[in-house]
């Protein structure tokens, strides 16, 4: 017996061992943090190393190498080639290199604002390529198996990013560019590989055990032997992806990627299906990207808020957070500027609670790609009424600032779900034009269902959708405006804005990633530019608070960076603040005296700008 102990005693050791350098070791550890990744927010930003200046261009996005190929051979290669065309080239680079946040397996948002020095300014425009769930699929298809909605074929919404990047390209490109040019750049990559950075790496050894069980659908992410992931600096190649973006480029368009009869779609159904899933190529062919005009918003009207005056707020629709971050907005537009006003005492009492009553306004949100209108569920958090019920609670009772007693009080519909993590960039031109995508496949390495005869990793969009039944753990019911329904949308935290200022010129691009963080970072970023007054590098570099309604706390990113004072204040408040790790990233570009201004969230996902 004693001798068995022992070797019961070594295996759960050897289990311990496996949690810590893995993480992933269950369903239910697969998420979006990327734990061995060492992150944290900074006082001191290096601007000589993370702010890049340019006179024509800029490219903000988490991976210096995509951000710098659709500068050299793009915008710089083709005379006339603007941001359109380029964030065709960056999207699928995200997707071919950091391959576990983005893809052509996934789908997202782009909004599209046309420059003042563009011969024709053409109207704003929004795409919402975002998965749609399969013509079989129904709100009780997770009833008896919760976690499919993550790991496996059924978690699967079929793509939307390829059809809303040609989409972007035929609509809003110069012509001056074919596709076939914007694609090949990324298949050369794919072909001949790159070093394993440190990100990737993190992220490979997370889900070791995952890949090697499953060698034979994720071997390129393995060494020669099969023994073990690759690590960093070696090289790591995806020539059947390469394959299929080639087959795409020569064709012109996205449409071998929605054939029914392609052996494209037929490959990947038959990885769909071969690990559970329902989707079917007809599916492919029923997809459709929704276009229309970006919501938007003119805030900080009058001379009382210089120098960002009079600005005008883009951002996305349909499916997507953006009418949430414009009623915090506008909600927000009651309170005055205080340049400095970063955690101090009034202007984070309005900040956070305006991130509660954005919270509330976001439960009335989801897809209504299929109603000729704007629901009136949406309109009402974009009303006046609205507005002024928020901006009174928010007022100071005997004098004394505090929140209120109860996430009730906020008056959300429903559950508040929480997505999951994205990749995001934002891309400016010489025309002023300027171009901001949120794209994702979900999770890390989206339903863990990778197709090796595409090297198409499949998202697993579905686990966005609520579930019926299935209460979360404060015992609030699900959301009825997200079940699951055929071909609908699941709702989304994606946010990506453009503001312009008081010529209507581009001031600003920019978006996140990082599930329900996503619009409170994208919040707090444009609180600190245009009520602050803060420089976009401090704005991206310094901690970030998030409080979502529920649970009832704020989230902090460093205690010690924001200060005894400041967290003083908020207790006394009334809150309750905890310290956790990064869980966003924000990309953004901003046009200053002249010049753009890019910045990458370098100190949370290793990303680096471009410009020209």
């Amino acid at each position: 017996m004693i001798w068995l102990r022992a070797i019961w005693t070594y295996a759960i050791l050897l289990a311990s061992v496996a949690c810590e350098q893995h993480y992933f070791v269950q369903d239910s550890d697969h998420n979006i943090d990327i734990k061995p990744l060492p992150r944290s927010p900074t006082l001191e930003p290096n601007s000589s190393f993370v702010l890049k200046k340019g006179r024509n261009g800029a490219i903000s996005s988490d991976s210096e190498y995509c951000s710098r190929l659709a500068v050299e051979h793009v915008l710089q290669k083709y005379d006339g080639a603007n941001a359109a065309d380029a964030a065709v080239t960056v999207a699928l680079c995200l997707g071919m290199k950091n391959f576990f946040s983005s893809g052509i397996g996934g789908g997202g948002y782009a909004v599209f604002v046309g420059g003042h020095k563009a011969a024709e300014r053409p109207e704003p425009l929004f795409i919402d390529f975002r998965e749609q769930a399969p013509a079989l699929a129904h709100k009780h298809m997770f009833d008896m198996k919760p976690n499919a909605s993550q790991v496996g074929g059924l978690a699967v919404a079929i793509p939307g990013e390829l059809k809303g990047l040609h989409e972007l390209y035929a609509s809003r490109g110069s012509g001056k560019v074919a596709w076939r040019d914007l694609l090949e750049p990324v298949a050369e990559l794919g072909t001949t590989g790159w070093p394993v950075d440190e990100l990737t790496a993190a992220t490979l050894k997370m889900y070791e055990p995952y890949f090697l069980n499953n060698s034979s659908d994720w071997s390129f992410l393995l060494n020669r032997a099969q023994t073990r992931v690759k690590t960093l600096g070696e090289k790591l190649r995806r020539p059947a992806l390469a394959r299929v973006l080639r087959e795409l480029a020569a064709n012109g368009s996205a449409a071998p990627f929605y054939d029914p009869d392609h052996w494209i779609v037929k490959s990947l159904i038959g990885k769909i299906r071969e690990t559970g899933g329902i989707a079917t190529e007809q599916d492919f062919a029923n997809y459709f990207v929704n276009v229309s005009q970006p919501l938007s918003k003119r805030l900080r009207h009058g001379w009382q808020n210089l120098p960002n005056n009079d600005i005008t707020v883009y951002t996305s629709a349909g499916s997507s957070s953006g009418p949430a971050l414009l009623s915090a907005l506008q909600i927000l537009d009651h309170f005055p500027n205080h340049q400095g006003g970063d955690f101090q005492r009034d202007q984070t009492f309005q900040l956070i609670e305006a991130m509660k009553w954005m919270a509330s306004s976001r439960s009335r949100l989801g897809d209504f790609s299929k109603c000729s209108e704007i629901p009136e569920r949406v309109l009402a958090v974009l009303n006046s009424s609205w507005t002024d019920h928020a901006v009174s609670k928010m007022k100071p009772q005997d004098g004394v600032l505090r929140t209120l007693a109860n996430w009730t009080e906020y008056a959300p519909a429903y559950e508040l779900t929480e997505p999951h993590g994205t990749t995001h960039f934002s891309v400016v031109d010489k025309f002023g034009s300027a171009v901001t995508i949120t794209s994702t496949v979900n999770l890390l390495f989206g339903s863990l269902v990778h197709d090796p005869a595409t090297g198409i990793i499949l998202n697993n969009e579905m686990d966005d959708f609520s579930q019926p039944g299935r209460k979360n753990a404060f015992e609030l019911a699900p959301s009825a405006f997200n079940f699951v329904e055929p071909g609908k949308r699941p709702l989304s935290s994606a946010a990506p804005t453009v503001v312009l200022d008081e010529l209507e010129m581009v001031d600003l691009v920019i978006g996140a990633a990082g599930g329900s963080r996503i619009t409170t970072s994208l919040l707090q970023a444009l609180v600190r530019t245009y009520w602050y007054d803060m420089p976009l590098l401090e704005t991206i570099a310094y901690p970030r608070v998030h409080h979502q309604l529920i649970p009832e706390h704020i989230e902090a990113e460093s205690f010690h960076m924001m200060g005894k004072e400041a967290i003083s204040s908020l207790e006394k408040m009334g809150h309750k603040i905890i310290e956790t790790p990064p869980k966003s990233v924000v990309n953004g570009i901003r046009r200053v005296r002249g010049e753009w201004h890019a910045v990458s969230d370098y100190w949370r996902k290793r990303g680096l700008s471009a410009t020209y």
